[in-house]
C-alpha cells in the first residue's frame, strides 16, 4: 500500500532502505499512513461543509435582504396610501420605514376598519329606513290617489254626458270649464304618479304597432281647443318619407309629446306652435326620427335652461303662480326619453320662445294603420248595439254613471256589487264581456277573475275581462294581468277610452 505522499518525502529523506524493510517499522509506517489519509479526508470535509454553509449564507443573507426591502417599501407606499386617502391621518410613523413604523400602521388600519363596519352597519340600517320611507310614500299616494280618482271618475264623466245632452250655451260654456278644471287636476295627478313610478324603477315599455303621424294628428286635435282659446294655431311638419307604421310605446311617446305640445300652447301668448316630426335615417329594420316642439312664447333664460328638467322646477318662482303645473312635466319627459336611450335638449331665447328636439330610434312594421281622429262626435254617434257586459262595481256613483254611457251607446249591461255576485252572474248569462273593479267587498276583482278562470267551461277562460281601478299600486297592472286579465283602465278614464275597450273586444269576439 503506498504511503501518504508526505509521509513518503520524510521516509526518503530520514530512513534509510534498510531500516524501511523491517516488518516491526513497517506496521509503525503503516499506522502513521493511516493517520495521514484520515486526517486529510477529515480536511476535505471540513472544507467542503465550509464551502456549502458559506453559499447558503450567502444565499440566505441576500433573500433576507431582499425581502426586508420589500417590507421598507411596503411600509413606504402603504404610508403614502393613507396620507393620499386621509392627509389629516396621524399614523405617530418616523421617516425610516422601520418594524415600529409598520405595527403602528397596522394598528391604524385595524381602528379604520373597525370604523368601516361601523358605518356599514349605519348605511343598512339607512337603507332599510329609506327603503321603509319609499314604500309608506308609495302607499301614501296609492291610497291619495285612489280616494282622489274615485269621485274625479264622477266628475269627468257626468260632465262628458252632460255636454252630450245639448245643454244651453251659457251651460255649455261652465261645463268645458268644468272638465277642463277636471282634466288638469289629473294631469297633476298623473304626473307625480309618473314621477313616483320613474323613481321607483317599475316603468314599462310596450312594444305594440302604431302611426307616428296618426298619433301626433290626434295628439294635436286634443290640444287644439285649448290653443283655440289662446287663438294660437298648432302647426304640424311631418315628414312624407316617415314610415307608414313603428312598432314602439304610443303611450309614452304620447305623454312626451303632450307635455311638450302643451307647455309650448301654456307659455305663448301669440302666435302659434309647431311641431315637426322627420325621418333622420333607417338601418337594420328600424327607424329614427327626429322630433322638435317650437313655439313663439316667453322663452327660458339662459341661466334657468339646466334646471327645467330637475322635479318640481320652473323657470321662474311665479311661473306655477301665472301659469300653473305641476314642475314635473319636463323631468318625466327626460326621464322617460333616457329610459330609451335618448335625451331632450332645448334652445330658447327669452321674449322670443323655445325649441325641444329629441330623438328616437324605433322597428319598421309591416303593418298598414288606417287614419282615424280622434273626437268625442265619433265615439257618441257610433252604438254598440247586441254588446252585452257585466260591470262589477260597488260605488254607486259609478255605477249611475256607467248606466247612463251603456244607454247612450246601446249597450245591454248587469251590476253585480261585490264579487260574488260577479261569479254568479256569470255563470248564468253570457256575457260579451265583463268590466271588473278591483277592490270590492266580499271577493276582490282578482279573486274573482282567477275563480271565473278556474270554471270548468273552456267560455269562462275566453270571457274578456276588463280591470276598471283607481288604485295606484305600481305593480297593480301586472297583477292584474297575472291572474288573468286581459286589459286595464284606469278611473278617471276618458269615456272614448271605455268606448275604445268596448268595442275592441265586442269585434274581437264576433271574429273568433
Amino acid at each position: 500500500m503506498p504511503y501518504h505522499n508526505l509521509l513518503n518525502k520524510q521516509i526518503r529523506k530520514y530512513l534509510p532502505q534498510q531500516y524501511i524493510e523491517d516488518e516491526g517499522l513497517q506496521l509503525f509506517l503503516n499506522s502513521i499512513n493511516n493517520s495521514f489519509n484520515n486526517f486529510e479526508k477529515a480536511i476535505n470535509l471540513a472544507d467542503h461543509a465550509f464551502n456549502v454553509s458559506e453559499n447558503e449564507y450567502q444565499h440566505v443573507t441576500a433573500d433576507l435582504r431582499q425581502q426586508n426591502e420589500i417590507k421598507q417599501t411596503s411600509i413606504s407606499q402603504l404610508k403614502q396610501a393613507i396620507k393620499s386617502l386621509d392627509p389629516e391621518a396621524d399614523l405617530n410613523i418616523s421617516d425610516t420605514d422601520s418594524d415600529d413604523d409598520l405595527i403602528h400602521i397596522i394598528a391604524f388600519l385595524q381602528e379604520r376598519i373597525a370604523k368601516a363596519k361601523e358605518l356599514e352597519t349605519e348605511l343598512i340600517l339607512s337603507k332599510d329606513i329609506a327603503v321603509k320611507a319609499a314604500m309608506a310614500k308609495s302607499q301614501f299616494l296609492s291610497v291619495m290617489s285612489h280616494e282622489i280618482r274615485t269621485p274625479m271618475n264622477a266628475v269627468i264623466g257626468f260632465t262628458h254626458l252632460l255636454l252630450h245632452q245639448d245643454p244651453k250655451p251659457e251651460q255649455m260654456e261652465f261645463l268645458n270649464l268644468l272638465k277642463f278644471s277636471a282634466e288638469n287636476l289629473l294631469v297633476l295627478i298623473n304626473d307625480i304618479l309618473d314621477f313616483n313610478k320613474i323613481e321607483a324603477g317599475k316603468i314599462e315599455f310596450e312594444s305594440v304597432d302604431f302611426s307616428v303621424k296618426e298619433l301626433i294628428s290626434n295628439i294635436r286635435l286634443a290640444l287644439l281647443q285649448k290653443a283655440n282659446e289662446k287663438n294660437i294655431s298648432i302647426k304640424l311638419m311631418l315628414d312624407h318619407d316617415l314610415p307608414n307604421a313603428v312598432i314602439g310605446d304610443p303611450v309614452r311617446l304620447g305623454q312626451i309629446l303632450t307635455n311638450l305640445i302643451s307647455n309650448a300652447v301654456k307659455f305663448t301668448m301669440a302666435g302659434k306652435v309647431t311641431v315637426t316630426a322627420s325621418l333622420a335615417g333607417q338601418q337594420d329594420g328600424t327607424s329614427s326620427i327626429d322630433f322638435e316642439v317650437s313655439d313663439t312664447g316667453i322663452g327660458i333664460p339662459a341661466e334657468k335652461l339646466e334646471y327645467i328638467f330637475e322635479s318640481f322646477s320652473q323657470a321662474s318662482s311665479d311661473t306655477t303662480r301665472k301659469y300653473g303645473g305641476s314642475g314635473l312635466g319636463l323631468t318625466i319627459t327626460k326621464r322617460l326619453l333616457q329610459l330609451q336611450g335618448s335625451d331632450i335638449y332645448v334652445d330658447s331665447t327669452p321674449g322670443k320662445g323655445s325649441t325641444f328636439y329629441f330623438t328616437l330610434t324605433f322597428k319598421d312594421s309591416d303593418k298598414v294603420i288606417s287614419s282615424q281622429a280622434a273626437s268625442d262626435e265619433f265615439y257618441k254617434l257610433k252604438s254598440l248595439k247586441g254588446t252585452k257586459l257585466l260591470i262589477a262595481e260597488d260605488n254607486q256613483i259609478n255605477i249611475t254613471l256607467a248606466k247612463q254611457f251603456m244607454a247612450q251607446w246601446d249597450v245591454e249591461c248587469d251590476i253585480a256589487e261585490n264579487g260574488k255576485i260577479a261569479l254568479m252572474l256569470v255563470q248564468t248569462n253570457n256575457y260579451d264581456m265583463v268590466l271588473m273593479d278591483l277592490q270590492m267587498p266580499e271577493m276582490d276583482g282578482y279573486q274573482t277573475t282567477t275563480a271565473i278562470r278556474e270554471l270548468p267551461d273552456d267560455k269562462y277562460r275566453k270571457l274578456p275581462i276588463i280591470a276598471l281601478t283607481a288604485s295606484a299600486m305600481l305593480d297593480i297592472q301586472d297583477r292584474a294581468f297575472t291572474v288573468g286579465m286581459d286589459d286595464y283602465l284606469s278611473k278617471p278614464f276618458n269615456p272614448n277610452d271605455l268606448h275604445k275597450k268596448i268595442a275592441h273586444y265586442s269585434l274581437k269576439k264576433e271574429s273568433v
